[in-house]
């Protein structure tokens, strides 16, 4: 099974892996050694699809097959993975390295003739015209290596009229057209071709990119179809101390339900009740962004939010998912939510999934479960695998893939900072 990897910025490590079987079958992708993505059937890959990096960046993954061989394209924000098929450093040195090539066979084949005196290689022009033809295409490699468009083209020229030169004088000779050496010549033109557009791009002045460092907590959301580049939600720091504000009043808000609690049977201590449907439904009424209803579609999500609003989310509008854990004090029992970013009515709106959400998760198919964890869990899996491109945080991520309960709120105040990062609420 062949196995690659490619650095992320042209001097950087090595950080993408690609490992595959046969013509691209059962690809697979990680990152930092970590699984991302993987590709049974490479009709699947027909068509570029979008892979989330953990780092926050966007991968696009293609099976191409621009001359009936097959190549794998790997573009990361736009920009060619370095080393991969679609490079322009890899394409160029393919084309100056097939002229170097041309003019290594035209110099051994015009010194076998000299030397073993073939007439019938001699009548199409084999023997010292060779040699010299192959002088000349050396100098063009070092042309075209320098990145000379004007040398690539004469090389290209002198190419396609020595093919019709050789056919012409095999004809004239009575014998038949050398249908392996056509075939063999268009095999070493279709790289001399592509060194056109990569010298092109090559020269195009580039501005470095600034250094990628993971992604927020909670990750940004990427760019979306009819999204403003401008003026997404951005994701709060962790537990700020101070708070102010609509954020404080929320706070206090939510502190109250803490300290309205019944009293603990031990000094000084707050009663740690056992998790019950009073408990719940009184976290479910202080939450912001919750929806009563979710339904798990063909083309995407159902939700009913607590006003009744009906919103059909597709799941190219999915922007970001996050899972978290709420702290273990009474009401919020530790409980479970999901948020799900989309950008609906001209803006990004979240909408939460808790626990007190009604989800069809039989949609998901598979073996059904009885843990709420696992049912959440098996949820974003499935949204990450329908919009790939979504952005995901490295918390949710560890969710995802593991089997333990996502990151936990360590307080309401981290909370409210959380919900303040997504606007105010829709609901």
């Amino acid at each position: 099974m062949p196995d690659r990897s490619f650095a992320l910025e042209r001097t950087g490590p090595e950080r993408l892996g690609v490992s595959w079987r046969g013509a691209y079958k059962e690809l697979s992708l990680s990152f930092d050694g970590r699984p991302v993505a993987t590709f049974d059937d490479p009709n699947e890959l027909k068509e570029a699809r979008r892979v989330a990096l953990p780092d926050g960046s966007t991968l696009e993954v293609q099976v191409a097959r621009p001359f009936l061989l097959p190549e794998l394209l790997l573009t990361r924000d736009g920009e060619p993975v370095p080393g991969s098929a679609g490079d322009p450093v890899v394409r160029h040195a393919a084309a100056w390295q097939m002229v170097a090539a041309v003019a290594v066979l035209n110099v051994v084949v015009g010194l076998l003739v000299e030397a073993t005196g073939a007439d019938f290689l001699r009548g199409i022009g084999a023997g010292w015209p060779s040699v010299f033809a192959g002088l000349v295409y050396a100098v063009l490699a070092w042309l075209v290596r320098g990145r000379s468009l004007v040398a690539l083209g004469v090389t290209v020229g002198l190419f396609v009229l020595d093919g019709i030169l050789v056919l012409a004088s095999a004809t004239k000779a009575g014998g038949t057209p050398p249908v392996g050496g056509l075939v063999a010549r268009a095999f070493f033109l279709v790289p001399m071709l592509r060194g056109f557009p990569a010298i092109r791009e090559l020269a195009r002045p580039r501005r470095r990119p600034p250094p990628r460092r993971p992604p927020a907590h909670p990750a940004q959301p990427p760019a979306v179809a009819g999204a403003p580049s401008e003026g997404l939600p951005r994701a709060a720091a962790p537990a700020a101390r101070v708070l102010s504000g609509d954020a404080e009043r929320q706070r206090l808000r939510l502190t109250e339900r803490l300290d309205a609690g019944p009293a603990s049977t031990v000094p000084g201590r707050r009663s740690i009740s056992i998790k019950s449907q009073v408990s719940v439904d009184s976290a479910a009424a202080t939450l912001q962004f919750l929806v009563q209803r979710c339904e798990i579609g063909e083309a995407g999500l159902k939700v009913t939010t607590r006003d009744g609003r009906v919103r059909e989310v597709a799941w190219s509008v999915i922007g970001r998912i996050v899972a978290r854990q709420l702290p273990p004090d009474p009401p919020w029992d530790a409980g479970l939510l999901v948020d799900v970013l989309a950008y609906l009515d001209g803006r990004w709106e979240p909408l939460r999934i808790f626990t007190t959400t009604l989800v069809n998760f039989g949609a998901l198919g598979g073996e059904a479960s009885t843990s709420r964890l696992e049912n959440l869990r098996r949820l974003v899996r499935h949204l990450r695998d329908r919009q790939p491109a979504m952005a995901i945080d490295e918390d949710t991520l560890a969710f995802v893939e593991g089997t333990k309960a996502p990151a936990r709120f360590v307080s309401m105040t981290q909370l409210v900072e959380y919900d303040a990062s997504l606007g105010p609420p829709g609901n």
